[in-house]
């Protein structure tokens, strides 16, 4: 395993604390593992005594993990885990540095391998350096915390340019060494951003697939009018509603947006912006009317990248307990919101006399043209015209009660003729926004005000939740009309929709709703509060392991101290160790963390060609005798002796 160079992971761990904000951790940890090579002090510390340490650290990273997932949730405490991982590890670094070895027994690392040389003491357990693995461990935690910007990517880049500088290829020069590795960090920096462009766009073509137009948009509602084929059909759950079944009918019809000019297959709002709520004092009830609440209904949404259009009875006064940082709303009764979080919850305040939508004006009773023959007609038929509303809304409703409910369109309009007059003049069977529309251009027809209103129908009760839960298939439209003095809504869909969509439901859907609703209820957990407990427990741990780091038997410190060795390691004796340390002494130094290889690359260009073809063979030998299990036979062991002997000054 390759050595860092010195100062390399005080620098990373700088970075990391830079990226993470956790500088005074940085600095406490650099400050300590960059002394850790330098002291001589050094512990007789095992394989025993790594594992301790290993698990011990294991055990804390586990801990925190857990904490954090508790009180963060479970994907935001593992990230913020694994922004912790450079303090968790940096005791089996800093074990290594201390070691008389200064290396760690691979087995130390996996249990599974402690387990294999159990069974079979003769399995070789390496010792490494695991100094390079924990720098890369630094430099990802240090991404998981960054904010994205370049310079993570910067520091990253030079990170690995000073860790790859000593081990370039000495016959390249440094000027093409660096301009290969700023074509490579280019080409991989340029890598990068198209990935994270491609990224975003697929969230956000799947964002739109599966919860598409559900965050709403109060200016335009495009429907599937004339749209051939199947109606979407989601389950997804949107919104929970409290109120006791007995009590469903004041919320069974949930306005999101109002619209007044229909355009094509497409409605759209004209003359009515969205305009600033101001909150009550304390910033969490918004009023929409004057009128005294009679009534209310506490409601859970779902939250799409930040804004969502709330759904509301028409009757709502007020809303509570919504921590919003802008509210808006526009003069057709939509309410938007702007707040973080993926769940809220509100309470819609309500009274019977109330109403968040404006009178009606002259976009209330305009029919297109491609239209109005139909719908004229249609109202002359039903002798709508010159009655009272609410006798021309009875008629309206039986008129279409005598339609069916469709999720399908089988083909085109006829030639010469809309969808939505098709709809009422021959198939008389479609989904809501038929309902809605044609039903909205039939008043208008017959002189009464009238919009086309979106929302939700709440009709389905949860016993497990206690509450009515609304999915994104209860997605509904239905009309708004003026009686003279307010409006009211005019749902003339067949009631049989939501038993027909309910057969098209999966077989699996109540098993996904309970772990919808576990989840919902862990989203919505108070956070766990750490006790003293808690934090005795912790220093616990830490000062165990710091009495494992330190149990080793001590086995150097200091130049005039002996060195008492517990264990021969192999190829100790070698001579080629006296060969470096004389050609050091005429000033051929070996920097620390450099391969033999690479100083005897450096220094054989001063010796003449036959000392070069002696210290290679020397170098071949001492390897040998260092790693190899086989170790030198005495005519090899000979031979070292021999050519370091004669390799030495004076010889």
């Amino acid at each position: 395993m390759i050595a860092v160079p010195p100062f390399l992971i005080g620098a990373g761990l700088l970075f990391w604390g830079w990226q993470s904000g956790n500088w005074i951790t940085a600095a406490v940890l650099a400050v300590m593992l960059e002394a850790g090579r330098r002291v001589r002090i050094r512990f007789d510390l095992g394989a025993a005594e790594h594992s301790r340490i290993a698990d011990l650290c294991t055990i804390l990273f586990v801990g925190l993990t857990v904490v954090l997932a508790v009180n963060r949730g479970v994907a935001h405490g593992i990230l913020a885990a694994f922004q912790w991982l450079p303090a968790a590890l940096a005791p089996i670094l800093l074990a290594q540095m201390l070691s008389e070895s200064g290396r760690v027994p691979l087995s130390a690392l996996f249990r599974h391998m402690r387990k294999l040389k159990r069974d079979n003491p003769s399995i070789k357990d390496p010792l490494i350096d695991t100094s390079a693995v924990y720098l890369a461990l630094v430099l990802i935690s240090a991404g998981v915390a960054n904010a994205r910007g370049p310079g993570y990517y910067i520091g990253v880049v030079l990170a690995a340019a000073w860790g790859l500088f000593m081990w370039r290829p000495l016959h390249a020069s440094a000027a093409a060494w660096v301009l290969m590795l700023g074509a490579g960090a280019a080409g991989g920096y340029a890598g990068h951003a198209g990935l994270a462009h491609l990224q975003a766009q697929l969230e956000a073509w799947i964002a739109d697939w599966q919860l598409g137009g559900f965050d709403g948009d109060p200016s335009r509602s495009t429907t599937d009018i004339g749209s051939i084929g199947k109606l979407k059909l989601r389950d997804a759950l949107v919104l929970r509603v409290y109120v006791p079944p007995a009590e469903v009918k004041r919320v069974r019809l949930l306005h999101r947006s109002s619209y007044n000019t229909y355009v094509g297959t497409t409605w759209l709002t004209r003359g009515a912006p969205m305009e600033t709520v101001t909150p009550e004092e304390g910033g969490l009830s918004w009023p929409l009317a004057a009128a005294q609440p009679e009534w209310s209904a506490r409601m859970a949404a779902r939250v799409e990248r930040g804004r969502i259009l709330l759904s509301l009875p028409s009757a709502t006064t007020r809303i509570t307990g919504l921590g919003a940082t802008a509210v808006r709303r526009n003069a057709l009764g939509s309410v938007q919101a702007e707040l973080a979080g993926d769940w809220i919850r509100y309470e819609a305040e309500a009274a019977a006399s109330s109403d968040t939508s404006a009178p009606p004006r002259r976009e209330d009773l305009a029919v297109s043209a491609a239209e109005r023959a139909t719908f004229n007609g249609l109202a002359a038929e039903l002798g709508l015209n010159g009655l009272a509303a609410q006798e021309a809304l009875r008629r309206v409703q039986a008129h279409f009660a005598g339609y069916s409910y469709s999720t399908w369109r089988e083909g085109p309009a006829p030639e010469g003729a809309t969808p939505l007059g098709d709809f009422v003049r021959n198939t008389r069977s479609g989904h809501c926004e038929y309902f809605a529309a044609a039903t909205t251009l039939l008043l208008r027809a017959a002189g009464i005000p009238a919009r086309y209103a979106t929302g939700f129908a709440v009709t389905e009760y949860s016993p497990l939740e206690e509450a009515f839960i609304v999915r994104a298939r209860h997605a509904h439209a239905w009309a708004r009309a003026w009686t003279g003095t307010r409006w009211i809504d005019l749902d003339t869909t067949p009631p049989s929709w939501f038993e027909e969509e309910k057969q098209l439901a999966p077989f699996w859907e109540k098993l996904a709703d309970f772990a919808r609703w576990a989840g919902y209820r862990w989203s919505q957990r108070g956070e766990l509060q750490a006790s003293d407990a808690w934090y005795a427990v912790l220093a616990l741990l830490i000062a165990i392991l710091a009495w494992r780091l330190l149990r080793g038997r001590r086995v150097t410190r200091g130049p005039s101290t002996s060195v008492v060795v517990s264990r021969a390691w192999p190829g100790a004796d070698s001579e080629f160790y006296a060969l470096e340390r004389a050609l050091a002494q005429r000033g051929f130094p070996r920097n620390a963390g450099m391969p033999l290889s690479v100083w005897v690359r450096q220094t054989a260009g001063a010796l003449d060609p036959a000392a070069r073809g002696r210290i290679d063979e020397a170098l071949r030998l001492h390897q040998r005798y260092r790693f190899d299990p086989g170790g030198l036979g005495d005519p090899e062991r000979r031979r070292l002796r021999e050519l370091c002997g004669a390799l030495l000054p004076g010889s």
